[in-house]
């Protein structure tokens, strides 16, 4: 090591920091820490002129930022370099930034997922069929894991045959008004497919949700259905609580039992 820190209180620092320190002149490789040497597998380095021709003196300088380094065992690490120039001295300090890279390659993961995803049905404007089962994965999730109650709401409208297609729209809208004013802040619509709705009531027992069903027996809703074009003939409802063991398609499976409103009220 360079004088100036020989046996002083600088490098007794550098010893047990817990970054790497490589240090470098026009020799060559002066100095490794004992952080960098553990990184790099390698207990001494011999020779600093054997060392600076290396494949590891490539990797620690010629390399992006940031960089892999060799894994230890199967844990792949990545460092962050940086470089300070003296007038004697190249001196580089290296950062464990493993974990920021991991965060890093998963945000664009899930954002490479996202962009893969129809986020919003093109009809009512609420969440996709993809996005509402993907939300609905992490509502079991989290069910199974604190055991909070979750309930889902499946209603399914049933319109005339060959119904034009403008019509039709101009129904579903709202209809989509009319779910989205009777929710509460907490639940979350979406659509299963162009006819049916899928509402995901967080922190709800079945009998919660079962208490919810008299909307749909109420005039605001019964309006619907009143005579003229481009209304619906008729809906069913299907309501199911989140139990121990369920998944996603279990629960939506669940869903295709109709419920008989009358016998609810």
């Amino acid at each position: 090591m360079f004088d100036s820190l020989s046996g002083g209180w600088g490098q007794q620092a550098l010893d047990v920091a817990d970054f790497g320190v490589l240090v470098m002149n026009e020799q060559g490789v002066q100095w490794l820490n004992p952080y960098l040497l553990s990184l790099l597998q390698q207990e001494e380095i011999q020779d600093s002129t054997t060392f600076k021709s290396s494949e590891l003196t490539s990797l620690l300088l010629s390399a992006g930022n940031p960089f892999p380094v060799p894994p230890q065992q199967t844990q792949q690490r990545w460092l962050r370099r940086e470089h300070i120039k003296t007038p004697e001295y190249d001196i580089y300090f290296f950062h464990d930034c493993t974990d920021l890279v991991i965060i890093g390659n998963e945000c664009r993961r899930l954002q490479d997922d996202l962009s893969g995803l129809n986020l919003k049905d093109p009809t009512t404007g609420m969440m996709s069929n993809d996005v509402i089962v993907e939300m609905l994965d992490g509502h079991i999730s989290r069910s199974r894991r604190y055991d909070n109650p979750l309930s889902l709401l499946r209603i399914s409208y049933f319109f005339p045959d060959q119904m034009d297609s403008q019509l039709f729209s101009r129904c579903v809208k709202r209809i989509a008004y009319f779910l989205k004013d009777q929710l509460r802040w907490a639940d979350q619509i979406g659509m299963l497919d162009p006819h049916t709705f899928l509402v995901i009531l967080p922190e709800t027992n079945y009998q919660s949700a079962a208490s919810l069903l008299k909307k749909f027996n109420e005039e605001p809703h019964l309006s619907l259905f009143a005579k003229g074009d481009g209304r619906p003939v008729s809906f069913s409802v299907g309501l199911t609580e989140w139990s121990k063991g369920d998944t996603t398609q279990a629960m939506l499976q669940a869903l295709r039992d109709d419920i008989d409103l009358t016998a609810v009220m």
